[in-house]
């Protein structure tokens, strides 16, 4: 080694080093190269220019290592007239794109079908509602009286057969059965004949309602029997008891005013001995008339709703509307129309009180509380005034009572005339009619058409089935009218609530043989009885028509349509269910004993097409058949009823 080697400064011999670990190559990178970049890939004007890469040996997979391009490269490309163009294209495509999707959501929006208009319906509006009087319906222990488990035993008749899951329960309170009233004394007691554990009773009803089924029970707030403790005690005057009940000071010779008894002549008034007054009594002597003024009382009417509540009974029907609330005057005298006495407007402020507390029971969708009320002498407004509106909420549904239905001499005309002063073209969604034939208070049905006309009652049965199922409201169905069932073989009021009638053994089904009923059967339950009804010899039995004619109402015209009638001649009463792009129904019913043909002109006032379809017959003839309304006729033998079914508007 030289002076001049040793003389070497140590950073050269570190860079040789370092150039003894690398290997510098010039590499010529074609197409592949970053020039692609430039010209849309045309390449570099000077395709002879080389790159350097430094390989890394010490690198374990000995790739090539390039160096990634600075900012004025990146310019120089960005800047390029390809790629400017390109940038240009895609940012037009895209805006072309978002304004093409916007129109089309907007074509869909404007040009594609809606969906049908479905009014906000409750449970209450779309079911039937059956009335069974608790006692009466099935005897389970063989003592001749009808009980809870004979109820439940019998269930599946009111939930399968029927296609009903709200039942309306009467006469189950601890109550004085006087023959003129039900004179309860608790209302928060279960009448031990029906079932001795009230807390039972309770748990069944929670039962019920966990299963989706609606028990609704009677709420008697008119008045109580003379023999309750609130009586006693307002007699006595004890306490806040002395004004429970409507007094009224003077002498025993002679009442305090004119007021009138609600279904008679007699006095409303009667003279009590350990009070020395007059009290109140408009259903009869033995049901005194609680003071609604009082708003004590009325809270233990909201407590009693509120018991019944939190057992999870699903409503009410408040029993006497029209004289729950009387003129607290009793100096003023009564007229004519006994506007002090009846429908007097202190009902409406008891309503909205009442109202509230079912408001705030209904929790949940599906799990409402309905509170509902016949009514007999109200006009048209009266009716509107018990259901209220907005902040005035009252009934949910009011039910004029439809006795023109049982009447054999109201014929079309007389039925048009009735449904059309109940429901007018501005009754609003929110003003829902019930629709009550039959009840506990009065001759049942079947008894009445035989009665005026015994030849063809089983087909006027038939027709009212139809009108009451198939006209806007809801249907209040007493138990037994589904088959014809006729008053029991009593001479009371008692006779309007005989036991069911389930088969033609003796005692038909309700209890054992030998045993007597409580109350006496109706003297034709062989004919007239549930398995019977089920039986068809030749026409549509009146059971089979109600079962097919509730099938029916599901339909949606049936359920919100709207209504119109219309008559040809005297006997024939068309009319048509039509709610907006759902299929929709015209009804004709031959009220008359001879035989009618109903033409398409006939048909004129109500909206057809050129083709139909037979929905229900009750004659079961042409079910399901095509009709061509242009060149075929109807023809309805006496007492037909048809339905027909057109199809829905685009």
């Amino acid at each position: 080694m030289t002076n001049h080697e040793e003389g070497k400064p140590n950073g050269a011999e570190n860079d040789k080093s370092e150039l003894e670990d690398t290997t510098a190559v010039e590499i010529d990178l074609p197409d592949e190269s970053k020039t692609q970049l430039i010209n849309g890939g045309a390449g570099d004007e000077h395709p002879e220019k080389f790159k350097t890469a430094i390989i890394d040996p010490s690198s374990s997979d000995g790739e090539v290592s390039f160096n990634g391009l600075g900012k004025d490269e990146v310019l120089q490309y960005a800047n390029d007239p390809f790629w400017v163009r390109l940038r240009w294209i895609m940012f037009i495509l895209f805006w072309v794109g978002w304004l093409a999707m916007l129109v089309t959501a907007i074509a869909i929006i404007v040009l594609a079908p809606r969906c049908p208009h479905r009014p906000d319906l409750k449970w209450y509006h779309t079911d039937n509602v059956y009335q069974v009087y608790g006692k009466s319906f099935k005897d389970s222990d063989n003592n001749g009286v009808g009980d809870l488990e004979g109820l439940k035993d019998k269930m599946d008749y009111i939930t399968d057969d029927l296609k009903t899951k709200a039942l309306w329960l009467s006469g189950i309170y601890k109550a004085e059965m006087e023959k003129s009233c039900m004179g309860v004394l608790d209302h928060k007691a279960v009448d031990p004949a029906f079932e001795k554990d009230t807390g039972k009773f309770r748990s069944w009803v929670k039962k019920q309602r966990k299963d989706g089924k609606k028990v609704i029970l009677d709420l008697i707030p008119n008045h109580t029997s003379k023999k309750h403790q609130w009586f006693e005690k307002s007699a006595n005057k004890e306490g806040d008891y002395k004004d429970f009940y409507v007094w009224a000071e003077g002498s025993s010779a002679s009442p305090p005013n004119n007021w009138k008894m609600a279904n008679s002549d007699e006095s409303a008034w009667s003279y009590d001995n350990t009070r020395k007054a007059w009290y109140l009594h408009q259903i009869s002597a033995d049901c005194p008339d609680l003071n609604l003024n009082n708003s004590m009382v009325v809270e233990e009417i909201k407590d009693i709703m509120k018991y019944w509540f939190d057992a999870g009974v699903s409503g009410f029907n408040i029993r006497d509307l029209e004289y729950l609330v009387s003129n607290p005057d009793t100096s003023v005298a009564d007229d004519s129309d006994r506007n002090q006495t009846r429908n007097y407007m202190g009902t409406l402020h008891f309503l909205e009180e009442l109202r509230k507390v079912a408001d705030d029971f209904s929790d949940k969708p599906g799990r409402e509380r309905v509170l509902y009320a016949t009514v007999f002498d109200a006009n048209r407004a009266q009716i509107e005034g018990y259901w209220g509106k907005e902040k005035n909420e009252r009934l949910h549904i009011v039910a004029p009572y439809l006795k023109e239905l049982v009447q054999p001499t109201c014929d079309a005309k007389c039925i048009k005339a009735m449904v059309e002063k109940v429901i007018s073209e501005e009754i609003e969604e929110e003003q829902w009619l019930g629709l009550q034939v039959g009840d506990a208070d009065r001759s049942r049905i079947t008894s009445t058409l035989a009665q005026s006309d015994p030849t063809n009652f089983e087909h006027r049965l038939l027709i009212t089935h139809a009108l009451q199922l198939l006209l806007p409201g809801t249907p209040l169905v007493y138990y037994g009218d589904e088959f014809g069932q006729r008053d029991g073989a009593d001479t009371s009021a008692a006779r309007f609530h005989a036991p069911m009638q389930w088969d033609n053994t003796p005692n038909a089904g309700f209890t054992v043989e030998g045993v007597q009923p409580y109350i006496n059967l109706s003297a034709t339950y062989a004919q007239d009885n549930m398995e019977a009804g089920k039986v068809i010899f030749k026409d549509m039995t009146p059971l089979v028509a109600y079962e097919a004619l509730t099938e029916l109402r599901k339909q949606e015209s049936f359920q919100f349509g709207k209504t119109k009638l219309c008559t040809v001649g005297d006997n024939v009463l068309m009319f048509s269910r039509h709610a907006s792009r759902f299929p929709y129904f015209i009804t004709l019913v031959n009220l008359g004993d001879s035989k009618v043909t109903v033409t398409s002109s006939d048909l004129g006032c109500l909206e057809t097409k050129d083709e139909t379809v037979v929905s229900f017959h009750s004659r079961d003839e042409q079910v399901s058949a095509t009709l061509d309304m242009e060149d075929q006729s109807v023809h309805l033998e006496p007492f037909d009823v048809v339905v027909l079914k057109f199809a829905a508007d685009d």
